[in-house]
């Protein structure tokens, strides 16, 4: 008798911070001004809580810890909806204006809040800006000194202000170099064409980019038997938020598509598939690291980094 395939693995993750957190106002909106522009954070996260609850599904909600202080009843908000919380950092930061120590302190601080507002453990953590990259590679060390369980803040594809093209498109434990000690990492959704990898996975490329791009990354990541991370913020539902000086590449990216978004992810949401957040599945990512080794952020290459996953397939499938 024939086995049933099980079900795709995909979780809906959300970078829970204010429209004036991003990384394209810094500078332009600094952080002493962030009381003078007004919160939409609580509403805009009610309005995906409402979407889970339609889909009656759960994700992973990486909050950032500034908005847990100003904010102290959207943790617990969210875990009382049978999401996972998990740190998206302190102050949003990226990692590269951070150094181990003050990097342990944005993260401390972090968790602490969460685990105090919600009661529950705090295991995951996403870097601003998926900024943890080669440069970056000492955060790997902190989070497994300071107690987590895995990291989602490598995007393997290039771009100009973060991804590390050469790392797996499936879960694979991290280290900052050869011979560290490693951490499970669940990279966020690509669509693997000939030998590049696109970014397919939300944000961004979600709002300005034509549905199918997503769908045919998750059609891909389905016949490879890879899990489907997929990462939103909540102001990318909100076409009533204020508007910030921003460059024109800035107001481009953050302004396009938000009336349409929910729409979108409501009909992604819709196909058949196990959707779980990050922590429900570890055992199973785990397992699926194990089969592809160890990826090294530092003093490796794809040879030495021993990653043994197989090559994607070359058609959009």
């Amino acid at each position: 008798m024939a086995r049933s395939t099980p079900p795709p693995l995909r979780c809906v993750t959300i970078d829970v911070e204010e429209y004036f957190h991003i990384e394209a106002a810094f500078g332009t909106v600094k952080r002493e001004q962030w009381n003078n522009w007004p919160s939409r954070v609580e509403r805009n996260v009610d309005l995906l809580l409402a979407l889970f609850e339609r889909r009656k599904q759960h994700g992973t909600f990486f909050i950032l810890g500034d908005v847990a202080k100003r904010n102290p009843a959207v943790a617990r908000r969210i875990a009382d909806a049978g999401h996972e919380v998990a740190s998206h950092g302190t102050g949003h930061d990226r990692l590269h204006r951070l150094n181990p120590e003050t990097f342990r302190d944005d993260l401390l601080t972090s968790k602490k809040l969460l685990e105090d507002q919600t009661g529950r453990p705090v295991i995951g953590y996403r870097a601003p800006t998926f900024s943890v990259m080669p440069q970056t590679a000492w955060a790997i060390d902190v989070l497994i000194d300071s107690g987590f369980a895995y990291d989602a803040s490598v995007f393997p594809v290039y771009h100009p202000m973060y991804g590390v093209p050469e790392a797996p498109d499936r879960p694979f434990f991290i280290s900052a170099k050869p011979g560290g000690a490693t951490l499970l990492e669940v990279p966020p959704l690509t669509w693997s064409m000939k030998r590049r990898k696109m970014a397919v996975a939300g944000g961004g490329y979600f709002r300005l980019l034509p549905l199918w791009f997503m769908k045919r990354g998750l059609r891909q990541a389905d016949s490879q038997s890879r899990p489907a991370i997929l990462y939103f913020h909540p102001w990318e539902f909100d076409p009533e938020m204020p508007r910030m000086p921003l460059k024109f590449t800035g107001r481009l990216r953050t302004y396009t598509g938000l009336a349409s978004a929910e729409a979108r992810l409501e009909g992604i949401m819709s196909q058949p598939a196990r959707w779980t957040p990050i922590a429900e599945s570890l055992g199973e990512l785990r397992a699926m690291a194990r089969g592809v080794g160890t990826f090294s952020l530092t003093g490796g290459d794809s040879a030495s980094n021993k990653c043994t996953y197989p090559a994607p397939s070359q058609t959009p499938s």
